[in-house]
């Protein structure tokens, strides 16, 4: 009873601001269900179907006579609702697929009958009442009241005669095919479905399969097909996957141009400078999505040496930014949120400061504030990522030669270590040096941020370690957003390319591309690369445990190879650099 009290609340303050998508959903035998019309209602089905039996003068709910049940009614269960929220004046159009077990004409009079006590409902013009299952003859159809619609069941005797009368038309989708609603439907198939529902339209009526595969592929391509109402026996599910098609769905038409590496580094040098990369959230998922909006083309594919990374946090399965960049700069896992230190909250030297010392060049570039978990990590040691004054604190105290960001000044306004630069005036940083980008960049703010920042330090003469971070594939992730995953990939992906570039022109440039973590567990399940075309699916909006992609170029890169903990791409840098183990 608490249970279903709930649902109710939950329904009051719920439907009547439910966005209603294009797609309509049918609720297939809705009265099955634990909670009839509530649960459809509520999740936002524009169709729901029960079947109704004569019986001693009333109609009961039911599928089969043995089903039926005193309390069960069309009235108690779906009338009285209907007048309920009709009351409060929050309903929503709704369309009643009644299908009659019964013998037809006698309870369609018990029908009208029954209807003709809710002329509010009549009336509203927000309900459609259709009758489907046992229906009087098509030539009787006209002797009904207006309200009184028909759900037709055949696609060769329809005439214009009785027309108005026909609410939508369907068909059993097994009468056109096998499929059930993975993979592809064969062509052959494919074509007699696509004739069905044509033919349905040519005469201006909507169409629905009944007896259909209840899947997600399934909800997808009928939607896609053009399908009007989609049939299924889970409601709740469809509407919010349905909604979710155009955010998760992508047609790209604008590509990029990749950069083929040469390969032609010598493995046995020991590599000068680094270039590490980090795709915040770029998985193997971000990086197919790419992948097949570009038609098949990546820089980041032309990389033969490839490794996986594990990315747990010290404190959990599943890292934070914090976390799994830390284990990346310093070698040592950490607890969630936590920058720069263990979990004992000792600081822990990290790879910037370590080459620093060695007399490098260091610098950051990122598409996120110089504050944020990433690249703070490189800089950083604070025991809470949120602890903004202290990382400036500690960004101002830092030996990092200089940094580009997308994101925001404030913090470094009063501080005089830092002197401020455009992008496109940066020649040097004989003073540490903040280059904030300008919003307008045409997607190309980090690649254009890596050629500068390469231009300048090549320049000089020493060795440099370069952290660049595309940080916004993480935000697409976040918002399950499939166009922003592939709008920050493709800088990803030109950003690469400029490094690629310079470490084949310089011959003694490791780089090194991976991601702190997994976000929105991404999947791609379906598409047409040929054309651009990619439909994902998300398995949530947070980060996930899935390892992560490394891609290493350059002298040593086949150092990278293999399956590992994060911690061990520290190492394995002060290894091929020649200064230590582990």
């Amino acid at each position: 009873m608490t249970k279903f009290l709930a649902l109710i609340l939950f329904v009051t303050t719920y439907y009547g601001v439910r966005a209603q998508g294009d797609y309509k959903v049918h609720s297939h035998n809705d009265y099955q269900h634990e909670y009839p019309f509530w649960n459809a209602y509520v999740s936002g089905a524009t169709s729901i179907e029960v079947d109704i039996f004569l019986k001693n003068g009333d109609l009961y709910v039911a599928h089969e006579t043995h089903e039926i049940a005193a309390k069960k009614t069309l009235e108690t269960l779906y009338l009285e609702k209907l007048k309920g929220l009709m009351h409060s004046e929050n309903l929503r159009e709704i369309q009643l697929l009644i299908d009659i077990k019964s013998e037809a004409y006698s309870t369609l009079d018990k029908l009208i009958a029954l209807l003709e006590k809710y002329p509010m409902l009549l009336k509203s013009g927000k309900v459609r009442f259709v009758i489907s299952g046992n229906r009087p003859k098509l030539a009787d159809y006209k002797n009904y009241p207006d309200y009184i619609l028909f759900d037709h069941q055949n696609l060769n005797d329809l005439g214009t005669s009785y027309l108005e009368k026909v609410a939508l038309i369907s068909l059993s989708f097994k009468d056109f095919s096998v499929w059930n609603g993975y993979g592809r439907i064969v062509e052959p198939e494919l074509i007699t479905v696509k004739k069905a529902i044509q033919k349905a339209h040519n005469f201006k009526k909507p169409f629905r399969f009944w007896d259909t595969p209840d899947t997600k592929t399934a909800w997808a391509r009928f939607s896609q097909l053009g399908v009007d109402y989609i049939n299924t026996d889970k409601p709740e599910q469809v509407s919010p996957y349905l909604e979710k098609l155009d955010t998760n769905s992508l047609e790209n038409t604008v590509t990029i141009d990749t950069y083929v590496p040469k390969h032609k580094h010598n493995s046995e040098n020991h590599p000068t400078n680094i270039i590490l990369m980090v795709g915040d959230g770029n998985g193997l998922g971000q990086i197919t999505a790419a992948m097949i909006a570009n038609k098949g083309q990546l820089t980041i594919l032309g990389i033969k040496d490839i490794g996986l990374v594990k990315t747990a946090a010290y404190d959990d399965l599943i890292t934070d930014s914090a976390a799994g960049d830390t284990a990346i700069a310093t070698g040592f896992k950490t607890n969630n949120r936590a920058i720069g230190v263990g979990p004992d909250g000792k600081a822990l030297k990290n790879i910037l400061e370590y080459t620093r010392d060695k007399g490098f060049n260091t610098g950051i570039i990122t598409t996120d504030d110089i504050f944020g978990a990433t690249p703070a990590s490189f800089y950083a040691h604070r025991i809470e990522r949120n602890n903004t004054e202290g990382i400036l604190e500690d960004l101002n105290n830092s030996s990092l030669a200089f940094f580009i960001t997308s994101g925001k000044r404030e913090g470094l306004t009063t501080s005089n270590k830092f002197v401020t630069q455009e992008l496109e005036a940066f020649e040097s940083f004989k003073q540490p040096t903040a280059v904030y980008l300008k919003e307008n960049q045409d997607g190309k703010g980090l690649s254009k941020s890596v050629k500068k920042a390469l231009q300048v330090l090549s320049a000089k003469k020493e060795p440099f370690f370069l952290m660049v971070e595309g940080a916004k594939i993480d935000n697409g992730g976040h918002a399950n957003n499939i166009n922003m995953i592939v709008e920050e990939m493709f800088d990803f992906d030109l950003a690469i390319a400029e490094a690629l570039r310079f470490s084949d022109a310089s011959k003694n440039t490791l780089v090194i591309i991976t991601a702190d973590h997994e976000t929105s567990g991404l999947g791609i399940v379906g598409g047409e690369e040929a054309k651009g075309i990619i439909r994902g699916d998300f398995l949530s909006l947070d980060h996930t445990g899935i390892m992560v992609p490394l891609f290493a170029y350059g002298p040593m890169a086949d150092r990278f190879t293999g399956t590992y903990e994060n911690t061990e791409i520290y190492w394995k840098i002060l290894s091929v650099l020649g200064w230590r183990t582990k």
